[in-house]
C-alpha cells in the first residue's frame, strides 16, 4: 500500500489527478486533496472502532469538496453516531507506462468541518485498489 500510495503522490505533482469521492452511491467531485503518511501517538498496532487499525504510522487524506450537498451523508460514514465506519473511496485515473489505471482509494472518515462554500474530510486509508 505505501508504494501505491507514493506513486499516486508523485503522478498527482506531475499529472494533476482528478479525484471523485465514492459515499453511500454518490460522486462527488474533489476539489483538492493532499496525502501524507503520519506518524502516531499509538506504540503498539491499535484497532480503532472494530473497523482500522491504527499503526505507528497511518496513511491520512484531506479533501475539501465545494458541493455541499455531501454533507447530508456524513453523520452516516463516521463512527459516533453509528457502530462502525462506512468505507468512502477515492478514485482516480493514472497514466503508467501508456496505459490508463483506475485506482480505488478505500478511506474511513475520521472528522469534517463545514463551512460556508465548502467541506473539509479528513480520512484515514484502509486499501488501496489498482485495476
Amino acid at each position: 500500500m505505501n508504494e501505491k500510495l507514493n506513486e499516486i503522490i508523485v503522478l498527482h505533482g506531475k499529472q494533476n489527478l482528478n479525484f471523485k469521492l465514492k459515499i453511500d452511491e454518490n460522486e462527488f467531485n474533489v476539489d483538492k486533496i493532499e496525502i501524507k503518511n503520519e506518524v502516531t501517538p499509538v506504540t503498539e498496532p491499535t484497532k480503532r472502532g472494530g473497523v482500522y487499525f491504527s499503526d505507528k504510522t497511518v496513511w491520512k487524506i484531506k479533501i475539501i469538496i465545494n458541493n455541499l450537498d455531501i454533507n447530508r451523508y456524513l453523520s452516516k460514514a463516521m463512527l459516533g453516531p453509528n457502530t462502525e465506519f462506512q468505507n468512502i473511496i477515492l478514485k482516480t485515473s493514472l497514466q503508467k507506462n501508456n496505459s490508463m489505471i483506475t485506482t480505488s482509494i478505500v478511506t474511513n472518515l475520521t472528522n469534517s468541518i463545514q463551512y460556508s462554500n465548502k467541506t473539509e474530510l479528513n480520512l484515514i486509508v484502509k486499501d488501496v485498489i489498482t485495476n
